[in-house]
């Protein structure tokens, strides 16, 4: 529901008096409990979920210059871009001027090019709607930008890899199916990532949308948005099997539009159960993806796009595997090591699968697969503590040894259609 809400509203007094007080991020979100912020409280609620009420003026530094080499584009640009507010036309002139200035500086002071339809604009339009000072319009799209789009062309990439993951995880059939037709992330969620679905959807929609993706402050939950809304397009793309790439990836692409108010609620809630079943140390391994600091092990993010499936911490792992099954994401686990090492040390609930075997005794290789998948249904229908549904394939983290393992997930990925993740051991 939004702003409509009219069975429970006591609780805005509480919100209202909050913001006065301008409380942090964990009162606010404790107060909301996931419902919708009254329009008239959005625009501190959302300065308080990116961090940037009562911060210093960013623009007072501003030179006034206005002479990017793009400037012309820029200046044309915004104001197409305001031309579709119900404005008068004299604030659609101080509001172009004041999208102008915003990109503008950001671009000086971060030395970037602006580009057409790179998403920034479609982030400042739901902050425009709300009126802010030019001051907050500035800090709460820096806010924005920072924190919640991948940025650099590295990263960028990297972002479609670990959607692709994602989504190969939890919709493997809708995956391969992308991937025969060569329809990859970057052909239909590029606009998605960079303006967090803002060029998507209509502003009526977006506003009560980032109110509660705000109000969960997870950056990584765009990519569970986006495995929803590939879930709801799964019939429909399939429908368009004699279509060609172009027209299947610009029809995912706009699928966001179909979105309605009374649908946010549920898409959030489908998006958050999603999280809950994937393996969480991926939010570790690439939390490079959202910052502009990497002073960190680069590893991971250049590891990804070489990924075959997801992985999974070792640590992580044991810590499912000691809980057993239940409300988590459990694992069947499968040892590619060779014999000698599985002998010397292994998971008590672990399967026996050496990798080897696929090219050295490939009959044997397939016996003990379907072993694997004889144990692997005896263990969840007696709910054993080696139960799971997620197939997890275990390694000696050592690359020439696991380039077998590689060549074993690759094959269980082409001849079956389940939920796969990778997990080496260093």
């Amino acid at each position: 529901m939004d702003d409509s809400d009219t069975e429970d509203t006591s609780w805005h007094e509480e919100l209202a008096a909050a913001l006065l007080e301008n409380c942090d991020f964990g009162r606010l979100r404790n107060i909301c409990n996931g419902r919708q912020i009254p329009q008239k409280f959005k625009a501190p609620a959302w300065k308080i979920c990116l961090n940037v009420s009562n911060k210093a003026d960013s623009l007072s530094s501003f030179d006034g210059i206005f002479d990017l080499q793009e400037q012309a584009q820029l200046r044309k640009d915004c104001k197409e871009f305001i031309d579709k507010f119900d404005n008068s036309e004299e604030e659609k002139l101080s509001l172009a001027s004041d999208l102008e200035s915003v990109i503008t500086f950001y671009c000086k002071s971060k030395n970037v090019r602006y580009e057409s339809h790179n998403g920034w604009l479609d982030i400042l339009g739901p902050l425009v709607a709300l009126r802010m000072e030019k001051s907050d319009l500035y800090n709460c799209f820096y806010a924005l930008i920072t924190k919640y789009i991948p940025r650099e062309t590295e990263k960028e990439s990297a972002s479609f890899q670990l959607f692709r993951l994602l989504l190969m995880y939890h919709e493997p059939d809708m995956c391969n199916f992308l991937d025969t037709r060569k329809i990859f992330p970057d052909s239909y969620a590029s606009s998605w990532f960079k303006s967090v679905f803002a060029s998507s959807c209509g502003l009526e929609v977006i506003q009560p949308f980032w109110t509660l993706y705000l109000l969960q402050a997870d950056p990584f939950l765009t990519f569970f948005l986006g495995v929803v809304i590939l879930v709801n397009a799964k019939d429909h793309v399939q429908s368009l099997e004699d279509g060609s790439r172009q027209e299947i990836a610009e029809s995912l692409a706009s699928f966001p539009s179909q979105l309605e108010v009374d649908d946010i609620s549920d898409f959030f809630s489908l998006a958050q159960y999603y999280a809950s079943k994937t393996p969480q140390s991926f939010r570790r391994d690439y939390q490079a993806i959202f910052t502009s600091n990497i002073s960190g092990s680069i590893e991971p993010i250049q590891h990804l796009q070489m990924a075959l499936c997801l992985q999974v911490n070792p640590a992580e792992l044991f810590q499912a595997i000691l809980q057993g099954t239940g409300e988590n994401v459990s694992y069947f686990v499968v040892d590619c090591r060779p014999a000698d090492q599985y002998n010397k040390s292994h998971l008590a609930t672990a399967f026996h699968l050496d990798s080897n075997l696929m090219l050295q005794q490939p009959q044997e290789f397939a016996s003990a697969v379907k072993a694997l998948f004889t144990a692997q249904k005896q263990s969840i229908d007696a709910e054993s503590q080696a139960a799971g549904e997620h197939l997890c394939f275990l390694g000696t983290g050592q690359e020439e040894e696991d380039q077998y393992l590689h060549m074993v997930v690759a094959n269980f990925l082409q001849v079956r259609r389940d939920r796969w993740t990778l997990s080496s051991c260093r």
